[in-house]
């Protein structure tokens, strides 16, 4: 195996470059949108602060995604993209169920604070940090939720996922959600975990053990697919539980940019990754 030092860069076609950069200024219009709603309030929802930092790092995560494609590691996308899907699954969990979105929010901006307070040999500086961002939060907190969140500091442990005992986790999130998403959660599965076929599913030659950058191009485009087809569902989310009104653009995507691409992939024959 040689490593190669020369520089690559394999362009997007036309047709994906417009997907992504339209997904991306979707994402970017709901989330400003949002953020000048709420600009002028001075004790803004928790599940806003919460959905702002999911949606932000999805889009982010997203164009890091156009990067790798670009520069020839593809392969690297998978892992990425099952990232992408926990995001949503956390979003989900915060909105499936309205009227417990303000509590689902504090759950998921406080628990690492709660955790952290909870640790023994924690720095005095940083634990006094801690005890006043707790602090904050709590009196964002609705009336209905106070004694729900206090029960939830007094009682917390440590969970694999922020959201239990609510749902248990991703799957289970995703399973009852109406996409298609549920599938394309447990393809991404085996590339996060290594898995023999995960680890080469976005490689257009598994084969072949290079560790340089190459140009995937079938893969490279399932991957900017998929991940559009993920950062859509987040910011749709957004747009409909905090109404930015941008649901006329989500459409106009979904049908002229999106719904195109799947008679341009060769997925397996049965089911699909989108």
């Amino acid at each position: 195996m040689r490593i190669r030092t020369r520089k690559a860069y394999w362009p997007l076609s036309s047709d994906l470059e417009q997907l992504h950069n339209a997904v991306t200024d979707y994402a970017a219009e709901v989330n400003g949108i949002s953020a000048k709603n709420h600009e002028k309030s001075p004790d803004n929802p928790l599940s806003y602060g919460a959905l702002f930092t999911l949606h932000w790092r999805a889009i982010v995560i997203h164009r890091a995604i156009r990067v790798l494609c670009v520069t020839g590691w593809t392969p690297v996308v998978p892992i990425l993209i099952r990232t992408l899907l926990d995001i949503v699954a956390s979003c989900y969990a915060i909105v499936a169920i309205p009227e417990n979105a303000e509590y689902m929010g504090f759950k998921y901006v406080a628990s690492f604070l709660v955790q952290a307070l909870k640790e023994r040999n924690v720095p005095h500086e940083v634990l006094t940090n801690d005890q006043e961002q707790l602090k904050t939060l709590r009196a964002q907190v609705n009336a209905k939720d106070e004694e729900r969140v206090e029960q939830f500091i007094r009682e917390y442990k440590p969970q694999a996922f922020w959201y239990r005992p609510e749902y248990n986790g991703p799957s289970a999130i995703l399973q009852t959600a109406s996409t298609d998403l549920y599938y394309v959660y447990r393809v991404f599965s085996g590339a996060v975990h290594g898995g023999f076929v995960g680890a080469g599913l976005f490689d257009d030659t598994p084969d072949v053990a290079n560790i340089n950058p190459q140009d995937h191009p079938r893969r490279s485009r399932l991957g900017i697919v998929t991940s559009s087809r993920i950062l859509l569902e987040i910011s749709y989310l957004r747009d409909r539980f905090e109404g930015t009104k941008q649901e006329g653009a989500y459409k106009k995507i979904m049908t002229h940019l999106y719904m195109p691409q799947k008679e341009k992939m060769s997925p397996p024959a049965k089911g699909s990754l989108v």
